[in-house]
Order: structure tokens, then sequence, then C-alpha cells
């Protein structure tokens, strides 16, 4: 994924969680804001609560494809996006993950 296009400031997430709405999933959980940015930005929080390294660089690089994917249909929206791991994530697969973000942001109207 671009980098135009990742959330990487420790600021940044702060200001989502603080500021930010939020939905979940058993999953998942989506935190989003606004931001002053032409497009969106995401970022990924995964504790090591979910797995070793190895499961949490796995569940991360799922989220990231999955979020590849939805670039044409986010790139328009300035928002900023966190997504939380919860420790059944580590047991999920792509298509399992990918239906979550997409429950999420659905409900947070983010695509319609």
């Amino acid at each position: 994924m671009q980098s135009a296009y990742r959330l990487k400031d420790n600021r940044d997430f702060r200001r989502v969680f603080r500021r930010g709405k939020s939905f979940a999933t058993a999953r998942l959980v989506l935190y989003y804001c606004d931001n002053r940015l032409p497009s969106f930005r995401v970022g990924f929080s995964i504790s090591k609560k979910v797995g070793n390294a190895v499961v949490r660089n796995r569940v991360k690089r799922a989220l990231r494809a999955g979020f590849q994917t939805l670039i044409p249909q986010l790139s328009d929206k300035p928002i900023d996006i966190v997504i939380v791991c919860r420790k059944s994530a580590a047991e999920s697969d792509f298509h399992e993950l990918m239906n979550d973000v997409m429950k999420l942001l659905q409900k947070a109207k983010v695509v319609v």
C-alpha cells in the first residue's frame, strides 16, 4: 500500500482514538475521524495479545491487501481509519477479515 494511504505517526493514532467514532465486530474494531487531507489514511493496531510476531504480521498483511483493493472506493474520502484487531482475528482467514472490514465501513457509512 502506498505511503500516502498509511497512518504512521503516534499523534495521528491518538487523534483518531480521541476524536473518532468506533464500530466493532467480534474480530475487529474500526475507529475513524475526518482529516484535512485529500484522501483517506489507514493504520493498524495489533496487540501482542493477538499472537506472536508471525501471526500479527500475517493479519496485518491481510488487512493491507484488503485495503489495497478498496483504494478506488475510499480515495476521495478525507478520513483517517484505525483498525484494531482482537484475539479472534488471529484464527481468521483473509475473506473473514475483509467481510468484517466491509461491515464496519458500511456501519460507519464510509462505503455504501
